[in-house]
């Protein structure tokens, strides 16, 4: 422990010594203590505690930033800031976890249902077959949007009880292990997703060339199709889940105050959100996804290129994450 207690008093080297950067020195040893005896009882030796217990900790600017916003708020209203706790915290995750396998699902159903559309046609032909279709689609979006309103609900009430509240760093701390403990599944997600539509589009292609030759070319485009549909809905579902759970794991480390992701935010969480940001890039994204949705509905009903439109929604996001990235202030 004395290497522990060392290091913070490295760590408050050229500090203004006050009350408060004194408490601030006394609840970090307190809370290193407790750590390092929980590491010790799970049968770490003292040096494998010592060094998990010091990579744990924040940089000290954050430590100070926090408590001179604390300090800040309680002086100019007269109470202390509202923080999310950990156990608000663990909750929020395990809300975001369900809805990202609930909106996971509801994708990929419609997804199966635009496969099944396919397949009716390819037996059945174009009359009979696509009022077959239309049913199996509408089908699939009759299961796969109450998924997407269940989701949606719990997650937005979920987000709007914790907006404008400060995340602090006893909080990111928690997460930070959670999101260690995830990076694994996450990487598999992103592999299986990959995977996924790589095969879904290897195994369309491979339908189209080797029964170009038969007459009925059609039905097996058809059949190429619906397998395609289906294999790349289950990578969507792989993408949908990992990015989910991996972004709310983000959100709480890299926030100071929690945004949700509702119209009307709270002024600080606004502040923080829009700091970063140029005006113009806020102006791009109130316009771009309905722009995005437009342009897939209009070329999809013009063209006819249901099977492959729906690519626009993924190149759309990595796009408009790289312009955000180029132009954010940070």
């Amino acid at each position: 422990m004395k290497t522990i207690e060392e290091y913070i008093e490295s760590l408050f080297l050229g500090v203004p010594i006050n009350q408060k950067t004194i408490q601030l020195k006394e609840d970090l040893l307190a809370s290193s203590e407790d750590r390092y005896d929980d590491l010790k009882a799970q049968g770490k030796s003292e040096n494998e505690a010592i060094g998990a217990v010091i990579s744990e900790f924040g940089n000290i600017d954050e430590l100070l930033e926090e408590m001179n916003l604390k300090q800040g708020y309680e002086e100019e209203n007269g109470f202390e800031l509202d923080e999310i706790e950990v156990e608000e915290a663990t909750t929020f995750l395990t809300v975001q976890r369900r809805g990202a396998i609930l909106i996971g699902l509801g994708v990929m159903i419609i997804i199966f249902g635009l496969g099944l559309f396919f397949v009716m046609e390819a037996f059945y032909g174009e009359n009979f077959g696509t009022g077959l279709g239309l049913l199996a689609l509408f089908l699939g979006v009759a299961i796969g949007v109450p998924c997407f309103i269940i989701a949606g609900t719990s997650m937005s009430s979920n987000s709007k009880s914790l907006d404008d509240r400060l995340i602090p760093i006893q909080v990111k701390s928690e997460v930070r292990k959670f999101k260690e403990n995830f990076q694994r599944s996450f990487i598999l997600c992103m592999v299986l997703g990959v995977s996924f539509c790589i095969l879904a589009l290897a195994i369309f292609l491979f339908i189209a060339i080797t029964f170009e030759q038969y007459g009925n070319s059609d039905y097996y485009n058809l059949l190429g199709l619906a397998a395609m549909m289906s294999l790349a809905g289950v990578g969507v579902f792989f993408f949908i889940f990992g990015g989910v759970v991996m972004g709310s794991y983000t959100k709480l480390i890299e926030q100071t105050y929690f945004i949700s992701d509702e119209d009307e935010i709270g002024p600080r969480a606004k502040a923080e959100l829009n700091k970063n940001r140029p005006v113009f890039l806020q102006v791009i994204e109130r316009v771009y996804w309905p722009v995005v949705v437009c342009i897939y509905l209009l070329q999809s009903f013009i063209l006819g290129n249901w099977g492959t439109s729906w690519l626009i929604f993924p190149i759309a996001g990595i796009l408009f994450g790289a312009i955000e990235s180029i132009f954010n202030k940070k």
